[in-house]
């Protein structure tokens, strides 16, 4: 008994000789190989991958409208497409052909169709032009499932899934270049797949291409420790309308803007009203000779300067703008952009510097969202600083003021 058959046997896969249930038995045994040959390496050529790719055959199929006969093929050469990565990574395509031999033979499946599987198989795999229909609906599935859809979702588990395999990690500059190459070489062959899927796939092909020019900056910078995750902005515009992120960060611009001003505004009138009655109260103290004539009187003067005073000071510190110093020390161009709209930052860097960190930020969307939501972090920091500082000036002003009046009325009285 040859290995196709043992592993037939062993997956349980019925030998039923009924074509009418054979893409649901190909499907229970390719099942029953992810399952019984499990391989948590495999995050991207696994039994959903498989899935997805016979879906997508099935869809193309009908559009073009093949026979029964040739969607069949079609559907079983993509059923066994991924089955050899299970056995041998590098070298899949023997094992996914000695595979489907093994499983079609029990089948008693007729040689003309079992060799139109396997020969799409090869052809398929080994990337050559398809000149069947079926094997040009089975390259355009694998194509738009690898290239078209979800291309930034899927990506990042297949270089996880290589170095896992390789036990080599890419460097962002390697990988970006391996995928832009690949995409180059992207074809699709059938009029459905050309019209639904080339538009997807030529726009991933230019975001490729600038996130591997982007690259040649720091070649040999290796991804992050959480690559393969979901990092932070990450994907916003697919899953966000554009205008609703435009409104957010509007009006919350706005909103801080506005509380700014308001802050500025308050601080203001306490400045103006200390600074009057203290002026007032110091002239009187000047001409009238107040503390030989009435020394009584003296206390609760001393007691609303000393709060005037420090009413005034705390409105001052409120408003007062926080120079940021140059410094010494120049700050790298990765920590630039990652606050480049803040003065303090891009304020140590030459024009020319200056320039590359915007285009940078302007061409990376999760760099572009950082920024903003940095900048509106430390807007808000900035805000808090002022309102605490005037709700101490208020505060100062009205406990003064009355401890001023009370004063007065209990030297008067007494």
């Amino acid at each position: 008994m040859n290995e196709s058959n043992k592993l037939i046997r062993k997956a349980g896969s019925p030998v039923s000789g009924s074509r009418r249930n054979l893409l649901s038995d190909a499907q229970n045994y390719v099942l029953s190989l992810f399952n019984s040959h499990a391989e948590t390496k495999l995050v991207y050529h696994n039994y959903q991958h498989t899935a997805d790719i016979v879906d997508r055959v099935n869809v193309i199929s009908q559009e073009m409208n093949l026979n029964q006969e040739m969607r069949e093929v079609a559907q079983l050469a993509a059923w066994f497409h991924n089955t050899g990565f299970l056995f041998d990574y590098d070298h899949p395509t023997p094992k996914s052909r000695d595979l489907a031999h093994g499983f079609l033979s029990a089948e008693q499946y007729p040689d003309r169709l079992k060799d139109l599987v396997l020969n799409t198989l090869e052809t398929t795999a080994s990337n050559g032009i398809p000149e069947a229909l079926e094997e040009q609906v089975l390259a355009d599935a694998i194509m738009a499932q690898k290239y078209a859809i979800d291309y930034f979702e899927t990506s990042p588990l297949l270089r996880l899934e290589w170095e896992l395999v390789s036990g080599r990690r890419l460097s962002n500059y390697e990988w970006h270049q391996v995928q832009l190459q690949n995409q180059l070489g992207l074809r699709f062959f059938t009029p459905y797949a050309k019209k639904t899927f080339g538009p997807a796939a030529a726009q991933n092909l230019l975001a490729q291409k600038n996130k591997a020019e982007k690259s040649k900056l720091q070649p040999n910078q290796l991804i992050d420790d959480q690559e393969g995750q979901v990092k932070r902005f990450q994907g916003i515009e697919k899953k966000m309308p554009t205008s609703a992120t435009q409104t957010f960060f509007r009006t919350n611009y706005r909103n801080h803007i506005n509380l700014s001003a308001i802050a500025d505004n308050k601080a203001n009138i306490m400045i103006s009203v200390n600074a009057i009655l203290i002026s007032v109260v110091v002239s009187i103290l000047s001409y009238r000779n107040i503390p030989d004539t009435n020394p009584m009187v003296l206390l609760p003067i001393v007691i609303f300067l000393v709060t005037g005073l420090a009413s005034l000071i705390c409105a001052v510190l409120s408003i007062r703008p926080k120079i940021t110093s140059p410094g010494d020390e120049p700050i790298t161009f990765e920590e630039a952009k990652k606050n480049i709209v803040f003065f303090g930052n891009f304020v140590r860097l030459d024009l020319e510097q200056y320039e590359a960190a915007v285009d940078a930020v302007l061409r990376d969307g999760e760099l572009l969202y950082g920024n903003m939501t940095r900048d509106l972090y430390f807007l808000g920091k900035v805000l808090d600083k002022k309102y605490r500082f005037l709700t101490m000036s208020y505060n100062i002003f009205m406990l003064g003021f009355i401890a001023t009046v009370f004063t007065f009325l209990i030297a008067i009285f007494m």
